[in-house]
């Protein structure tokens, strides 16, 4: 996701500390501006940065006429010494036809080894009483030779991951003789690729003045993983101003690799569940980091333009999840409701973190996710969901077969009148018990078929009164007066012509005639 540092807001931003972070306290400065620019990544990872370490290497081209830029170089970089933080690692490796690390393993900076360093640059240019020394270093530059003496220091133990690499010289090549020939350029930079792989290096390549002949040699020697920087230095004065630059700038390349280093591929991928009404469901998975803790599920987009997508989206997520994503609908209305849909979805997504501004101010890049994934389900195509059509659909045959039954209990001989019937007059029977089988109607009473009564002056009928099936209700048995005034049942007085509903075996009452109805 890194950019190139070098971007130029990224410079702006240097320069603004050149000027606004005065020498003996860079790192608190530093620390400040950073908050008022940065503020919500401060907040986040401020504590941490107190505690970033970095490794700091340089090569210095002592050969040939490089010894001219010592005193500024020795100025510059004991400048540079003294802003680091405390724990900060340091190598210097000085190198001519030879390269030797001649500061490095445990000298990191310390009250103690500050010191130490600063003696060290101010006689990396001393020569030697042994001729054979100064033939070493003195004479001729083998860039190769200085590139896998670089490999052997940054693959020590205990390092950081963060290095920052110096390489001093006017990149001209010029082995010995023996040496002519027998580089391997390309040796070192797969050692460099193996090697380094998990590491953030800058390496800034300072040319002093010449042709640099053989920069670009250098250049393709190291992967495309570096973070590669030329800067072509005119003098030594030149050369001292630019590690002041560099020097209050490192906070804020600290505080990019640190937060670099905690951004991880968030290999986002989708399980798509549709059910039978067409709701999509996705199962999210997905790596949250520090830096990017919160997934908005932005958008989908369906292949199949037989289906019309009802989103529910943007949807954020801070796990992986399950989630609600929304609705197909079918854009026909088939004849039978269930239908195959089929196809590819693709989901795009993005970081819903407060400090995007903030990321891409500090040259990140606004990352954005998207997957695809496949479909196939037996949809159910109809306005209404399945279960609830179903539902119906159960009710329905329920009712149907309510229906059919109400039509056969209409018909049913046990629900017609049955039993038998005879008439009392003051507890005295005046007629006999008559049977009635399966009858659909009987008339008691004066001059009636089913049963006579003799000088009674009244008239009824007990009939079943049956529903069109549809209505699902039971046949009743009700009681008619053709003649007479009233007569009562189970304590209800009913008059001439009213229809009441009786219980089956009822007694009706008449004057101080009893009609009996017994089971």
């Amino acid at each position: 996701m890194l950019k190139n540092i070098h971007t130029p807001r990224f410079v702006a931003f240097c320069c603004l500390l050149c000027l606004m972070i005065p020498m003996s306290n860079s790192q608190t400065d530093g620390r400040d501006l950073l908050k008022k620019e940065y503020p919500l990544l401060m907040e986040k990872f401020g504590d941490e940065l107190n505690k970033q370490r970095a490794d700091y290497i340089f090569a210095i081209d002592v050969s040939g006429t490089m010894a001219k830029y010592s005193a500024t170089l020795s100025k510059a970089l004991k400048e540079f010494f003294g802003s680091m933080q405390q724990g900060d690692y340091v190598s210097i490796i000085k190198f001519g036809a030879d390269a030797v690390q001649e500061v490095g393993s445990s000298d990191v900076i310390s009250d103690e080894t500050l010191p130490i360093l600063c003696r060290y640059i101010d006689n990396v240019y001393a020569k030697s009483k042994s001729k054979e020394y100064n033939a070493r270093f003195f004479n001729n530059t083998d860039l190769d030779n200085m590139l896998h003496k670089l490999a052997d220091d940054m693959i020590q133990p205990g390092r950081n991951n963060l290095k920052f690499v110096f390489l001093i010289t006017d990149f001209i090549h010029d082995p010995l003789g023996v040496r002519s020939g027998k580089e391997d350029w390309d040796g070192v930079r797969k050692r460099f690729e193996k090697e380094q792989i998990d590491n953030n290096v800058y390496l800034f390549a300072l040319q002093l003045p010449g042709t640099a002949r053989d920069l670009d040699r250098v250049h393709k020697s190291l992967p495309q993983s570096f973070k590669f920087s030329h800067v072509a230095v005119n003098d030594g004065n030149a050369l001292a101003s630019w590690f002041r630059q560099r020097k209050n700038a490192i906070l804020l390349e600290k505080f990019q690799a640190l937060i670099a280093g905690k951004i991880e591929d968030a290999g986002l991928g989708v399980g798509p569940e549709v059910d039978i009404d067409g709701n999509l469901t996705l199962n999210v998975n997905w790596k949250p980091n520090d830096v990017y803790d919160m997934l908005r599920i932005d958008t989908l987009l369906f292949d199949n333009d037989g289906y019309r997508f009802k989103s529910s989206l943007p949807v954020v997520i801070d796990d992986p999840q399950k989630v609600d994503a929304g609705k197909f609908k079918s854009m026909s209305q088939p004849i039978w409701p269930f239908q195959k849909i089929e196809g590819y979805i693709t989901v795009k997504a993005s970081f819903d973190v407060p400090y995007l501004d903030e990321l891409t101010r500090l040259s990140f890049d606004t990352p954005s996710l998207e997957t695809e994934s496949s479909i196939s389900r037996i949809m159910f195509c109809f306005p209404l969901p399945f279960w609830f059509a179903l539902a119906l659909l159960i009710l329905f045959i329920i009712y149907i077969v309510l229906v059919i039954i109400a039509a056969r209990r209409n018909h049913k001989s046990f629900n017609f009148i049955n039993g038998k019937f005879e008439v009392t007059r003051g507890g005295m029977p005046v007629t006999e018990k008559k049977p009635a089988v399966a009858k659909k109607r009987v008339d008691i009473g004066k001059g009636a078929g089913f049963l006579a009564v003799p000088d009674s002056n009244w008239t009824l009928e007990i009939y079943v009164e049956t529903y069109f099936p549809m209505s699902l209700k039971k046949p009743v048995y009700r009681v008619k007066m053709t003649k007479g005034s009233s007569f009562k049942v189970k304590g209800s007085k009913w008059g001439m012509h009213q229809t009441p509903e009786v219980p089956r075996y009822s007694n009706i009452n008449i004057e101080d005639y009893r009609i009996r109805w017994i089971q």
